[in-house]
């Protein structure tokens, strides 16, 4: 008995320390998804780029932590989190009340409205009424996928990737793809699509802002996350982040 007792605790303290190391490492691991761009997208050289990315770093700096990104699949990132695989997301994540179950979210970084991109002769969408019979792309475990499954008389496709779902727009195979209004910009305006996609109209879903999403447990991490959201804020840096990439 008193074996199975200490076997138990050792078990417990151990979990306990893992929840603790964040801020007692000198690394964080950010997880990611780069096709969502301004929030987070590649450069020619691969890097990566965007406002999450800034975000992050300037967090780091203020937090006195080096950051590691690891880029995966939108709806691998919280089973991520939660498997200690990766200490935070930053990924034009919605914190919605389904998410915070599972997680902590910092406090909201930015708000934004969703939008239908077709293509860009296709006027026959303008509406939430008129979307009956058509097909949609989303991309997987996003709160664009929720909202679009939710719709009457909808046909739902989804992809991992957003570019996947702006190329089925462009292919035809789809009628329209569902996404935040910065990303849909984004896209409309990019070299690759320019003239071939467009935004149809615009479309409140969520009522949720944008956060970075932590472990539950992780308090101290959290709490630090939270005060350097707050300075940067108070210092109109958070605001010169959003200028430069939210046009």
């Amino acid at each position: 008995m008193k074996k199975t007792v200490l076997v138990l605790l050792a078990i417990v303290l151990a979990a306990t320390a893992g929840w603790a190391d964040v801020m007692a490492r000198d690394v964080i691991l950010v997880g990611t998804e780069s096709t969502y761009p301004p929030y987070e997208f590649r450069d020619e050289k691969n890097n990566l780029k965007g406002f999450d990315i800034e975000l992050m770093e300037a967090i780091a700096a203020k937090i006195g932590k080096k950051l590691e990104w690891v880029d995966m699949p939108f709806d691998s990132l919280i089973p991520a989190l939660l498997a200690k695989k990766i200490d935070i997301v930053a990924a034009g994540m919605s914190a919605t009340e389904e998410r915070a179950k599972k997680v902590s979210f910092s406090k909201n970084y930015e708000v934004s409205m969703s939008a239908f991109v077709v293509k860009a002769d296709n006027d026959s969408m303008k509406t939430i009424p008129d979307m009956k019979g058509k097909t949609v792309a989303v991309q997987l475990g996003t709160v664009q996928e929720t909202y679009s499954q939710s719709l009457e008389d909808v046909e739902v496709k989804s992809f991992q990737k957003f570019d996947d779902c702006v190329r089925e727009v462009i292919l035809g195979r789809v009628d329209a793809t569902l996404m935040d209004i910065p990303v849909a910009k984004s896209y409309v305006e990019h070299k690759d699509f320019t003239g071939k996609i467009k935004i149809a109209f615009e479309q409140e879903i969520t009522g949720s802002g944008k956060a970075l999403a932590m472990n539950l447990k992780d308090v101290a991490f959290i709490e630090a996350v939270n005060k350097a959201l707050a300075e940067l804020e108070k210092s109109g840096e958070l605001e010169k982040m959003k200028a430069q990439w939210f046009k």
